[in-house]
């Protein structure tokens, strides 16, 4: 009986610093990464996209490590995903197995690219500003910006597979607001 009170007293202490040790640090947020060569690591993730095109990820045992879009895949901060194309960093609104939207979080432009620790050069970034949205296809490698002002005419140059969503678009009945429900319109299309 003496054996089960100090392991329940043991418990008492241990397990409210269990739960202690899995909490974020101060200014991080629980998350995940994919790394370039394709490895997902857990832990705490501190954004810095719109201010350095960067993130600063720690691990469960406290080692931090800062990474570029050109370092990462992936990154996902409390379910809300980020993925990286030329250095920059996007945040998905929308995907499916055809195309995706996204919107651009970061501009990696003039940021020096290291290789390892050694300066490997400098990002031209991506075309467009913070907040523009982009599509990506399965068909293209590229993102492509799209506006108000050429919403229709990128709708009929990407999903011209789809001929319900490319006469639509050809006869300007997008709007800029319908971008969403046009994307998942496509990955239904057959």
């Amino acid at each position: 009986m003496k054996q089960l009170l100090t392991l329940l007293t043991s418990l008492v202490f241990v397990l409210p610093a269990a739960r202690l040790a899995a909490q974020p640090p101060a200014g991080f947020k629980p998350g995940y990464i994919v790394t370039a060569d394709g490895l997902r690591q857990e832990g705490f993730i501190r954004e810095n996209f719109k201010s350095k095109a960067s993130f600063v990820f720690q691990t469960a045992a406290g080692k931090k490590t800062t990474f570029g879009g050109n370092a990462v895949n992936e990154v996902n901060v409390e379910g809300v995903t980020y993925i990286s194309y030329a250095n920059d960093f996007f945040k998905v609104i929308s995907t499916g197995a055809r195309a995706s939207l996204l919107q651009k979080v970061s501009d990696a432009t003039g940021k020096v690219i290291y290789n390892g620790s050694e300066a490997a050069g400098i990002s031209s970034g991506t075309e467009g500003r913070i907040n523009d949205t982009f599509i990506k296809t399965s068909a293209r490698a590229a993102f492509t910006l799209v506006s108000r002002d050429n919403l229709n005419e990128v709708i009929s140059a990407l999903f011209s597979d789809c001929p319900d969503i490319l006469s639509a678009a050809k006869a300007g009945q997008f709007q800029y607001n319908e971008l969403e429900q046009v994307i998942t319109r496509y990955n239904a299309c057959n």
